[in-house]
């Protein structure tokens, strides 16, 4: 499982990475269970571990400092990688972390030695280029959402995406990550399943 799975998310990635490099990917990564609401990653830590969701649903959450409430600023699903990669700007304390919004299965790689492999390998250091455009081509598409889209389309393109999100986070959490009140996204969803 763990070969196919990882050489199929790599290869979209990358189509002519070699196998010796899926490899040496494959020699730094391990397949690991989560339940619901684990954290993966704490506030405040340096990266030392990267995630690629196999299946289940992770948050990239921030809490308020004016109010200690938790709010998403991202979701993980299949086939997403990730880390804590502000907690690197060494001037960044970050308040990020990654917690399980349902039970999940992940492969966890250490990102210290990941990124040692891409000072001695060329085609895993453009491996990891072409991630970080992904990442960065995703947080542009937030970002987008977030400028060109209303309440209402933002939050028909998460249902779209996660169909049982209302089960899996609270209500002002799913406001949160829609930059919407509670009280709007009550609205509409009452003017939604009211038709």
């Amino acid at each position: 499982m763990k070969g196919t799975i990882v050489t199929s998310l790599l290869k979209s990635y990358m189509k002519e990475i070699s196998d010796e490099n899926i490899s040496l990917f494959l020699s730094c990564i391990d397949l690991k269970e989560y339940p619901k609401d684990y954290v993966l990653i704490k506030e405040k830590t340096i990266a030392k571990d990267f995630f690629i969701v196999v299946s289940g649903i992770v948050g990239s959450y921030s809490k308020s400092k004016a109010n200690d409430k938790e709010y998403i600023r991202a979701l993980h699903d299949k086939g997403t990688i990730f880390t804590n990669i502000s907690s690197l700007d060494k001037d960044n304390n970050s308040i990020n972390y990654y917690k399980s919004l349902s039970s999940c299965t992940v492969f966890k790689g250490s990102y210290l030695d990941f990124i040692k492999l891409t000072t001695e390998n060329h085609q895993l250091s453009l491996l990891y280029n072409r991630i970080i455009e992904h990442s960065l081509l995703q947080s542009q598409k937030r970002i987008d959402e977030l400028s060109f889209m209303d309440a209402t389309e933002r939050y028909k393109s998460l249902k779209n995406r996660f169909a049982n999100i209302e089960n899996l986070v609270p209500q002002y959490q799913i406001a949160s990550y829609l930059n919407i009140t509670p009280v709007q996204l009550s609205r509409i969803r009452k003017k939604m399943y009211s038709v």
